[in-house]
């Protein structure tokens, strides 16, 4: 009679402890998906930034690139047919705001050339100074470098 007793107690508490096991065991995983979310969701948040940094570099350094060759065909850049600032459209959408300083802004004899881009919330802006001789014509690119803003 003890037996059969004892055997019946047993028989209704094999399935108290599932229960808790199943809870657990559900919320470790969900934990651990949203964790694997949120990591995603950084990395792509990072991935996405650099591209677009380099994005605005580039469209930067194209606008530098193009008042140079400005600078280079027109020697007395900026003036009426050589303007200072304008804007140059790249064909990936993005643009370029170009301001060309001659004589005053660096010293005599010099061409500041700085270029601003952005592509969403990157900004970079790059930063030349040409040497144009009056004589010759000749330009050499004393600085290129890109400017912290």
């Amino acid at each position: 009679m003890f037996k059969y007793l004892n055997i019946e107690i047993w028989k209704r508490r094999d399935g108290v402890s599932a229960l808790p096991m199943m809870l657990l065991l559900g919320s470790i995983i969900i934990e651990i998906a949203i964790a694997i979310a949120f990591l995603t969701y950084y990395f792509n948040t990072i991935n996405f930034a650099s591209r677009l940094s380099a994005e605005a570099l580039e469209t930067a350094r194209a606008g530098a690139s193009d008042a140079i060759i400005r600078v280079v065909r027109d020697k007395t850049c900026p003036n009426g047919s050589c303007p200072s600032p304008y804007t140059l459209a790249i064909s990936n959408g993005r643009t370029a705001t170009i301001s060309i300083c001659k004589d005053t802004c660096v010293g005599a004899g010099k061409t500041e050339i700085i270029s601003t881009a952005a592509a969403l919330n990157k900004q970079k802006r790059i930063h030349a100074v040409l040497s144009v001789d009056p004589v010759t014509g000749q330009v050499s690119v004393d600085l290129l470098q890109e400017i912290p803003l």
